[in-house]
């Protein structure tokens, strides 16, 4: 009761000179309007969000099948990507003119940025390989992450389609019943 009535006085709901009629009146009121205005807005939102979030139940089954796969790609990916970074700072610090616009004692994470670019097919903006055997790195470099992206990603998924089918068939009987 008292948390309302400060309540009440901060909103400027009621004054200073209130009588304690209007205390009576408008704090049973408050004790009463909140709440419910609370509970059938919180009702209408779940009402509203239930079956948006049904899909996502559904989902789970899904991932259960998909995560070991594809955190394996991802880990696989990652290995490519840091693995050549020390390639390209051990040819750096060996060959500095290998690599045009790179600084001098470049650090790992240019190497890493310039490994992660590379790996994506873009562009880095500012280390660009000057030397053959900066570009035949970074051409080995390309084809390896192409070929793990293209092939591995499809073995996964080859091996999971049926999996995911037998899913599928499975959400699919349930919604029928």
């Amino acid at each position: 009761m008292p948390v309302v009535l400060i309540g009440l006085l901060a909103l400027g709901v009621v004054d200073e000179g209130a009588t304690i009629w209007d205390m009576a009146v408008l704090v049973p009121l408050a004790l009463l309007v909140f709440p419910a205005a609370a509970f059938l807005l919180g009702r209408a939102a779940i009402v509203w969000l239930r079956p948006r979030l049904q899909v996502y139940g559904q989902l789970a089954d899904y991932l259960r099948v998909m995560w070991v796969p594809i955190g394996g790609f991802a880990v696989g990916y990652l290995t490519i990507i840091v693995l050549f970074a020390g390639f390209y700072g051990m040819l750096g610090r060996f060959s500095p003119a290998a690599f045009g616009g790179a600084v001098e004692g470049a650090g790992i994470t240019e190497w890493l940025s310039f490994s992660f670019f590379t790996a994506l097919g873009q562009d880095f903006i500012t280390v660009v390989p000057a030397s053959l055997g900066a570009r035949v790195l970074v051409g080995a470099h390309l084809i390896l992450s192409a070929g793990w992206a293209v092939v591995l990603f499809a073995a996964v998924m080859s091996s999971i389609g049926p999996k995911l089918n037998r899913i599928a068939r499975q959400l699919g009987e349930e919604g029928d019943d």
